[in-house]
């Protein structure tokens, strides 16, 4: 790395889509970036280009599903860097409408990833976390998640019926208070961004929000100064409703 390598992020999730978007927005900054994918191939092939335009990016295995892939990766990078700044826990799935599977199904596998991969990567890397100076977690929820929105019936979304994918991101903005009163004595900022509807492979890349626009918000909160905020819930227009 760079002498002018300043903090260094892991992103998980990140070899497409938000992430993929995310992992640009933070090498733009300066960030060393860790670029989480489960193929490690497909990762260093988001990566390259980034490295081409003068980023900081390397690609690591990390299956957020994989206790072993979460404990090897935690290893590797308490050897290799000793700490890191930013965790953005990005990996995620949305399965209400895939056929073939029953609601149980779906929602132990949404869990999966969305809840407990989270949790786990987040418990994995907060050793590594606690050596930084400013660390920041950042959970990406989702405003379906929002209780007082779900009951507003102008809400632009009240048609979007998602219970099993919402339920899991109710579930990340719980954590996402505990863990953000719980890590407030150490200094770790921690706070859940709704990227917004938007144009990737899971949404069949509708509507016309760019993944671009999408992780703004991401990056405030990946970035965020010593006197911003923790425990909350925010889209790139401010405070989002529990």
């Amino acid at each position: 790395m760079s002498d002018k390598i300043e903090k260094i992020a892991l992103v998980s999730g990140a070899n497409r889509g938000i992430g993929a978007a995310v992992v640009a927005g933070l090498a733009k900054a300066g960030v060393h970036v860790l670029l989480g994918a489960r193929d490690l191939a497909a990762g260093e092939a988001t990566a390259a280009p980034l490295r081409a335009a003068g980023g900081s990016v390397t690609a690591v295995q990390l299956d957020v599903t994989d206790p072993q892939s979460v404990a090897a990766l935690a290893e590797k990078l308490a050897d290799d860097y000793g700490h890191i700044d930013i965790l953005v826990n990005n990996a995620g799935v949305g399965l209400d409408y895939v056929p073939g599977m029953s609601p149980v199904e779906k929602m132990e596998a949404t869990l999966a990833i969305n809840v407990v991969g989270g949790l786990r990567l987040t418990e994995a890397m907060l050793p590594l976390l606690e050596k930084s100076a400013a660390a920041r977690i950042v959970n990406v929820s989702s405003e379906l998640a929002s209780f007082g929105l779900r009951h507003d019936p102008a809400w632009e979304h009240h048609d979007k019926v998602m219970p099993i994918y919402a339920a899991s991101k109710a579930a990340v903005n719980a954590l996402t208070v505990g863990y953000a009163l719980a890590l407030a004595p150490k200094g770790i900022k921690v706070n859940a961004i709704c990227p917004g509807y938007t144009a990737t492979a899971a949404t069949n890349f509708m509507p016309d929000r760019t993944v671009e626009q999408a992780a703004v918000v991401i990056l405030q909160m990946a970035l965020l100064e010593n006197d911003g905020p923790t425990g909350g819930f925010y889209n790139d227009q401010g405070a989002l409703p529990w």
